[in-house]
């Protein structure tokens, strides 16, 4: 499988992935990159160029939302 990076402590439930090309069916993707999975391994978000970008959309995702 892909290179895991746990990104934050808290919380913990997404992690950056990068799925090369021999993985691809493991996920059943089409595209290789960067992907952030839950903790059952499911794709939430991507793909993403870079491990960068995919910690942003992650930030992004895990960020509470204020107003309403």
């Amino acid at each position: 499988m892909g290179n895991y990076v746990t990104l934050m402590d808290t919380p913990k439930d997404l992690m950056a992935v990068h799925v090369p090309t021999e993985d691809l069916g493991d996920f059943n993707l089409t595209q290789t990159g960067w992907y952030a999975l839950d903790d059952g391994e499911k794709v939430v978000l991507g793909p993403f160029e870079s491990l960068a970008e995919c910690e942003r959309a992650i930030r992004d995702r895990l960020q509470p939302t204020t107003g309403v």
